[in-house]
């Protein structure tokens, strides 16, 4: 059976399976390119649901837990909005609501028979990624070869969450390879992006992405090794947190190179609100989750409050490889001006490094093999590789720094930063297939240090301001520069959000997190400041 076959049966199985008194007429928004209100006003969702959907997921936790909402009722929801989800942006996988609703169920009778909840997440729906293992369900990891692939054993973080009383219901999938700024393969097709579906989702986890933006479901762990948490997150709007790699177990996962220890995996997720970054984090850096994977660093969960005195902020504006393009300066400055008004010290930040050859060392070390082992699977089936990998193998070739070191600035109060803030990419989104620049994100693997990404509440962005410099010229010492000053349209990406990256120091993921509240807290309550830069 050629991989045509078999791609274009497992995504007509899919749709097959959702059911029918979910299904949409799509050939009616056919025309539409924001998509994002649909499943509110197409009319099968009733108010009630509606309303559970605007819920966070530790809104949900706490209602369920104090029988306000029943879980089952929750799931049945968010179920409904993942299905019509689906049908406009092609975000998932695999579906067994069945399997999710006895789980409901259960928890349902633990409360009702006045036992306690079982964790933080209990009775709160949740999608997995393709990339996680569960037993009994195949991981395909965006691989035609693997469509049938049962697990026979579940990854650390799937027990971890199910412990702590999340319920499974769906899969989202991941480009192939999961090497890719964008999230399609073969055998899953694209997916879209909510807000313009001329834009891509953001990859790998692009699908968790657009399927949280949509409200498919509150909330969904995602994994992360150059972008693949963050990028998804700002792309659609969200909140996320990409923590230090070792303070999360990853065993049973079946990622590629799983024993890289050069350049490691990251678990993170992406959500509606800080909140719930803080209740992720919690449940999988707390003692019980270590013990499904030795590899993971034994450093429990620590509460802790903001630093003393004035917060010091570091702005790092641009990586001096790729200009950002209008909105994420203009973004930027926004944050600028709200910290510096609100009593934080801000201080401009220039990284100690080339960072285009930390790029190029990286993506040395992504690809130490070549890509032997991607195009070891994809020749069973003969299936072709995807653009967005294909012509990442083309543009590095590598020269190797000696070493490197992030270090502190000391400042006007004569303290480190607290955190620096940069783009998540220099870009607020891309179009389908663009060979995307990973260094705002990918660099910060390299060092291990987490980063969260909160959305700038109150900017949007203005096509009438937002221009490319007439003046500026791209630097030709890379192959991105020019491409994406080229590729800048203002009307294209109007609707998109607008993001930043905020990063901590190795291990520091509570402060991160803390730090983040405050600044989203600021965001959130100031108007837009706008700057003609």
């Amino acid at each position: 059976m050629s991989w045509e076959t078999v791609s274009k049966k497992a995504q007509s199985d899919l749709l097959s399976s959702l059911p029918s008194k979910w299904k949409i007429g799509t050939e009616a928004f056919e025309a539409e390119t924001d998509v994002s209100q649909i499943p509110k006003t197409c009319g099968i969702l009733i108010q009630c649901q509606i309303q559970i959907m605007e819920l966070t997921a530790t809104q949900l936790a706490r209602q369920i837990a104090s029988r306000q909402l029943k879980a089952v009722g929750v799931l049945e929801a968010f179920a409904v909005r993942a299905a019509i989800s689906h049908q406009l942006l092609n975000c998932l996988t695999a579906w067994f609501l069945e399997e999710g609703m006895r789980q409901a169920q259960r928890l349902d009778g633990i409360l009702d028979s006045g036992g306690k909840p079982l964790g933080a997440l209990h009775g709160v729906p949740m999608a997995l990624k393709d990339f996680y293992n569960v037993k009994g369900h195949p991981t395909t990891r965006g691989y035609v070869m693997n469509k049938d692939d049962i697990q026979d054993h579940g990854s650390a973080i799937v027990a971890t969450l199910r412990a702590a009383g999340a319920v499974f219901f769906c899969r989202t999938t991941m480009p192939q390879t999961g090497m890719a700024l964008e999230t399609v393969s073969n055998l899953w097709g694209r997916t879209l992006n909510p807000f313009n579906t001329k834009l891509v989702a953001g990859g790998s986890s692009g699908r968790d992405g657009a399927l949280v933006a949509m409200k498919g479901c509150p909330i969904a762990p995602s994994s992360d090794i150059g972008r693949s948490i963050r990028k998804p997150a700002a792309f659609n709007g969200l909140y996320a947190i990409r923590p230090t790699s070792l303070r999360i177990p990853k065993a049973g996962w079946g990622g590629s190179n799983a024993g890289r220890i050069s350049i490691r995996d990251s678990i993170g997720l992406v959500c509606h609100c800080v909140e719930d970054v803080r209740m992720f984090t919690e449940i999988l850096t707390t003692d019980p989750a270590h013990r499904y994977d030795a590899s993971a660093v034994p450093l429990p969960w620590r509460h802790v409050s903001l630093p003393k005195g004035k917060l010091v902020v570091g702005v790092m504006e641009w990586d001096g490889v790729v200009m950002p393009q209008p909105p994420v300066p203009q973004a930027m400055e926004h944050a600028k001006q709200v910290l510096g008004k609100s009593g934080f010290e801000v201080i401009e930040f220039q990284p100690p490094f080339d960072c285009w050859e930390l790029e190029k060392c990286t993506f040395d070390i992504y690809s130490q093999e070549a890509g032997e082992e991607t195009l070891a699977k994809l020749k069973p089936t003969e299936e072709p590789l995807i653009p967005g990998f294909a012509d990442l193998l083309k543009v590095y070739n590598a020269l190797h720094l000696s070493a490197l070191e992030l270090t502190s600035q000391i400042t006007r109060s004569d303290r480190p930063m607290d955190a620096l803030i940069c783009p998540v990419a220099p870009s607020v989104g891309a179009p389908h297939d663009y060979n995307a620049y990973w260094g705002y994100t990918s660099m910060f693997n390299f060092l291990d240090y987490p980063s969260t990404i909160p959305p700038v509440t109150k900017f949007k962005i203005d096509p009438q301001i937002d221009r490319l410099d007439p003046a500026y010229r791209p630097l030709s010492s890379n192959p991105y520069d020019k491409a994406y000053q080229a590729m800048y349209d203002a009307e294209i990406f109007a609707n998109q959000p607008s993001t930043v990256q905020i990063v901590g120091r190795p291990f520091d993921d509570e402060e991160l997190i803390e730090v983040t509240a405050e600044i989203d807290s600021l965001f959130k309550t100031t108007e837009q400041v706008m700057t003609k830069l």
